[in-house]
């Protein structure tokens, strides 16, 4: 009873190393990788979210822009509701800057703005790269502080900045 089960385990494995040398041969993985971790340099969009008046924002949990300013980007299937995103995008606010305000860190490649506020190199790359470029400005209180991200003077997102 024992040689009959050792053949049979014997003939499985042979079939599972010529299945694998099979696909390995045709130019297949012989196994299928697991998940790459996401680039911690890309947004990730995770959500998006749909106001009353038909705009609608995605977000990655830390920023939040205006779906029209992504215009090659995917919607993401999961929705939040709008309470908290409206709340945001009213934030306080006491002073104004732009990009030409920004200056590149030697740590990490972010971004300080005046406050002094530190913000993601990715956000800010994303927002040198959208149809947003030429006009937009942001809004901020203080370095914990959601920044509110403008163009011209329309409130069309908000981002949050690196703890200090």
């Amino acid at each position: 009873m024992r040689s009959i089960q050792a053949i049979a385990l014997v003939i499985i494995a042979c079939g599972l190393i010529v299945s694998v040398h099979d696909r390995s041969a045709a130019g297949e993985p012989a196994s299928q990788p697991a998940d790459k971790p996401a680039d911690p340099d890309v947004v990730q969009w995770r959500f998006h979210c749909d106001f009353e008046d038909g705009r609608r924002f995605l977000t990655d949990g830390a920023l939040l822009l205006e779906s029209r300013y992504l215009p090659n980007v995917p919607v993401p299937e999961k929705s939040v509701p709008p309470l908290r995103a409206l709340q945001l995008l009213k934030s306080e606010t006491d002073h104004e800057f732009g990009l030409s305000d920004l200056d590149r860190t030697a740590t990490g490649g972010h971004y300080v703005a005046p406050g002094p506020i530190h913000l993601s190199h990715k956000y800010i790359d994303l927002l040198r790269e959208s149809p947003l470029k030429a006009t937009v400005r942001f809004r901020a209180k203080g370095p914990n502080d959601p920044v509110l991200i403008l163009d011209g003077q329309k409130v069309v997102g908000v981002v949050m900045p690196l703890r200090q």
